[in-house]
């Protein structure tokens, strides 16, 4: 099977994902375990355990968030006689004929080839310069065998392979046969089916016409735009050619990627489908359904092996749609149960009002790692009756640890709102900023009704942000606009608001959104001790605990706890170069580096630029600014807990150099003019999150 670059690069995004969630995750129990920490619980995906396959047919609305790629077929025929044969990644397409000539391992240029078929054994070089040598030697085919017992599989020639002529694959035991024949016919050729296959990313329900209801964290990657949706979804290895673009993702606006509340998003496909559709369960059915134990069914292509915490990963993926009958749990049930498992109090479960748990009480069954996204849901009088989607759980199939999902009932605001009225989308997570700095953001509002409205758009703290609806006084069906949302507050702190929809006509649904930012107060007092000296820098420093003069020179972040901040922001006027020295005791992720625990991260006008963890000393950073007013950020942030080493960061000889002359700045530290403005358009998170997903 051979996939386009971007689709290798995805799937190698999700398998080090889910690699990294069960290597945090055994972490996270055990210290849980041994401690009874207070933090919050990790989580790992979950898939469907201890239960059987469905009946072809019987759930048309289950969907699968898919890759599609590329299948290559290959044949090889000698003497004519078939041989099976693999591909290599990145081969050309192709095909050719002619005597089969032994070149070695191909280290070199084969001789004697010209117009016809090289065969080389692997070993000692890559299997790209074995093709390309055959091709100098004027060789039109290659068959590549290998050098141990078995198939030749997943080979690749790499995404930089310049050859032009077909390479394939055969196994160690045909490729010695082959070498006993004398003057063997040979024919080969190598074939890209595009589209044939699809690999499952999570599961989804449809919900009728054009829309898919997820997981928030399915759809929480660079490449979601890429998935596409395979609406009826029963058997994974036939029915690629169906799969559905992807039009628009409408995450919730408050899902949280560290605790996974309000795990939901809505899925906006390209064209509209013929097929029966879930229905959703309210909020009042659903408690009553969990307060009752009700059984519901959970779906999906999740692994099947279960484990404890502390232990995994699962295995054993199915390509049929497997399914499994679990009674629902209400929610003091659920905290009750995993406290009591891990030896910490009900509030520290993690378990919110958007969640719903479900479990046998002697473990052996549940969703898993894979299933993340599809529905949990009951059977009713008129049909099945979706009351969670698969989010979270700690182990798999574990008795005492609930798998849990998103509440749907609580959720149906956003959901009504986004697929049939008037929803808002955006990051609700504004960037920390100095005080009296005035920061831009922008949400989109979108009319997804059949009417025109004129929205009435309203803010519930009006001291600290501000909005500007004027782009957004009239929508016509299916038309979108821009809000600009100004964060400014006056006095340091953690600040939050609320912006509502209302629309003219009635019975229109509509969203809203909890907006929140951190402002940071005047720490001109750190200036000399950070290194600045010029007039264009401000310092400022904030967060759970504010930055300090290091003793031995330069700052240290504060003395922070589990799930804190320290945070330190130099307000730079102008273009120029900052140049500065950071070092970092902390925490580190060793499985992986890329996902730190507790870290120093460097942001610059709210994009993060890099971070360091675990023991690095001093090091020296460089940053070019462009015109205008610079927020430079260095937070030092930590997960739920653990620390190690110092547990601080540290920054030193901190010196801005301008490209034009400085004039006087205007003081930004005072209230009125002077005040800072630019729009964020992109905030990356960047910390460590244990909790698992399924």
């Amino acid at each position: 099977m051979k996939y386009n670059k971007l689709v290798l690069l995805v799937i190698a995004s999700i398998q080090m994902n889910l690699a990294m969630a069960t290597s945090l995750r055994s972490e996270q129990i055990e210290l849980s375990q041994q401690q009874g920490s207070n933090s919050k619980s990790s989580a790992i995906s979950p898939l469907i355990v201890g239960g059987s396959s469905a009946d072809e047919g019987e759930y048309p609305f289950m969907s699968a968030l898919v890759i599609v790629g590329s299948e290559i077929e290959t044949r090889v025929t000698i003497n004519s006689i078939g041989y099976d044969s693999d591909a290599f990644g990145f081969g050309p397409d192709g095909e050719a004929a002619g005597t089969l000539v032994d070149c070695g391992i191909g280290d070199s240029q084969c001789e004697g080839v010209s117009n016809n078929i090289c065969l080389i054994e692997r070993g000692d070089i890559n299997f790209s310069e074995k093709a390309l040598n055959c091709e100098s030697g004027g060789g039109i085919g290659v068959i590549i065998y290998n050098n141990v017992e078995g198939a030749l599989e997943s080979g690749t020639l790499g995404d930089d392979f310049s050859g032009n002529i077909p390479v394939v694959a055969i196994s160690q035991e045909d490729g010695q046969a082959l070498l006993e024949l004398d003057n063997a016919t040979a024919s080969i050729s190598s074939t890209t089916l595009a589209g044939t296959s699809q690999d499952v990313v999570c599961g989804a329900t449809f919900l009728g016409e054009q829309w898919v209801l997820t997981a928030a964290h399915c759809v929480d990657s660079e490449f979601a735009d890429q998935y596409q949706v395979n609406v009826g979804e029963y058997n994974l290895t036939d029915g690629a050619e169906e799969a559905i673009a992807i039009k628009r993702i409408y995450s919730h606006p408050n899902y949280d990627s560290e605790s996974f509340d309000n795990d939901v998003a809505l899925i906006e496909l390209v064209e509209t489908v013929d097929a029966t559709a879930i229905q959703l369960a309210d909020a009042d059915t659903t408690d009553q359904l969990a307060i009752e134990n009700t059984i519901a069914t959970s779906i999906g292509w999740g692994g099947r092996t279960g484990y404890l915490p502390n232990e995994g990963p699962t295995g054993n993926f199915p390509d049929i749609l497997q399914e499994v009958e679990l009674p629902l749990l209400s929610n003091t049930q659920c905290r009750s149960e995993l406290a009591s498992s891990q030896g910490i109090n009900t509030f520290s479960t993690g378990i919110t009002e958007q969640m719903i748990c479900a479990a046998l009480d002697s473990g052996g069954a549940s969703a898993c790692q894979g299933d993340s996204g599809g529905p949990l849901f009951v059977e009713s009088s008129s049909g099945p009756l979706q009351v969670g989607i698969t989010s979270w759980g700690i182990g798999c199939a574990a008795e005492g640890y609930p798998g849990v999902y998103a509440r749907v009932g609580a959720l149906l605001d956003f959901i009504d709102a986004t697929r049939s009225g008037v929803g808002i989308t955006g990051n609700s997570d504004i960037t920390n900023s100095p005080v009296n700095v005035a920061i831009e953001q922008e949400f989109t509002v979108t009319n997804n009704s059949n009417s025109t409205i004129m929205p009435t758009i309203s803010l519930s703290n009006d001291s600290d942000f501000s909005i500007d609806s004027s782009q957004c006084t009239t929508l016509t069906a299916q038309q979108s606009c821009q809000l600009v949302v100004t964060f400014n507050a006056q006095t340091q702190g953690a600040k939050t608001a609320t912006i509502t929809i209302a629309s003219d006509v009635q019975d229109i649904p509509t969203g809203s959104i909890n907006i929140q930012g951190y402002a940071v107060g005047a720490a001109s007092e750190l200036a000399s001790s950070i290194g600045t000296q010029s007039s264009a820098v401000s310092i400022y420093s904030g967060g759970d605990v504010s930055w300090r003069t290091n003793s031995v020179g330069g700052v240290v972040s504060g003395n922070i706890s589990g799930n804190e901040e320290s945070i330190l922001i130099a307000a730079i006027e102008g273009a120029g170069t900052l140049d500065f020295e950071w070092a970092v005791s902390s925490e580190e992720n060793e499985d992986e580096p890329s996902e730190p625990f507790d870290a120093l991260y460097l942001l610059v006008n709210g994009e993060e630029i890099e971070f360091i963890s675990g023991e690095v000393d001093y090091t020296s950073q460089t940053i070019s600014l462009s015109e205008g007013t610079n927020l430079v950020e260095i937070s030092y942030r930590k997960d739920f807990n653990v620390s190690d080493g110092d547990d601080q960061g540290k920054v030193r000889n901190f010196v801005f150099t301008p490209t034009t002359p400085v004039s006087e700045p205007t003081n930004t530290s005072s209230g009125g003019g002077g005040t800072m403005t630019w729009l964020l358009l992109l905030l990356f998170a960047g910390i460590g999150v244990r909790r698992l997903t399924f």
